[in-house]
């Protein structure tokens, strides 16, 4: 079956930076399943999907802008180490994380280690670079209509009127 208008994409995607070192934050392979035209996927990927089959594999270039964005300077900030939960695990060029508390975590790359500061650059690790999908597509069904219909109310947004 070729994938098309609501048929359920089951698909491994890997991603790398086309010219460059890849950081650990996307090298890692995901599976993931939607509904062709009715889940939110990528626009690149839906389109470069369109007609293949089980089994085919497809390679997608994704230009900075539609990627992790462009590389912002003013991204590039300094942090009061005093106000990291665990400032033991700064180390420079490395990616730091820890939990915010408040639903979104505080993320950055370490670009310097100073006495009382860290220079924290708060881009995505891959912003300003190509990203290149390599796409193994797993499994190609039709859709039934109560998973249409459920992909259409998830579209519209749960709750009352």
């Amino acid at each position: 079956m070729k994938i098309g208008l609501d048929t359920i994409v089951k698909v491994n995607i890997s991603m790398k930076v086309k010219d460059g070192e890849t950081p650990d934050i996307i090298k890692k392979p995901s599976s993931i399943e939607f509904i062709y035209g009715r889940d939110r996927v990528h626009p690149i990927l839906e389109k470069a999907l369109l007609g293949h089959e089980k089994d085919d594999s497809v390679q997608i270039d994704v230009p900075p802008e539609q990627a992790f964005g462009p590389y912002n300077p003013d991204l590039v900030n300094e942090v009061p180490i005093a106000n990291l939960k665990h400032p033991e695990r700064l180390k420079e060029g490395e990616f730091y994380h820890e939990p915010s508390g408040y639903g979104n975590d505080i993320a950055f790359t370490v670009k310097e280690i100073c006495d009382d500061y860290v220079v924290a650059d708060f881009n995505h690790p891959a912003a300003g670079k190509t990203i290149t999908l390599d796409a193994k597509i797993l499994d190609v069904r039709k859709a039934s209509i109560m998973e249409i219909m459920a992909a259409l109310n998830a579209a519209r947004g749960a709750g009352g009127g």
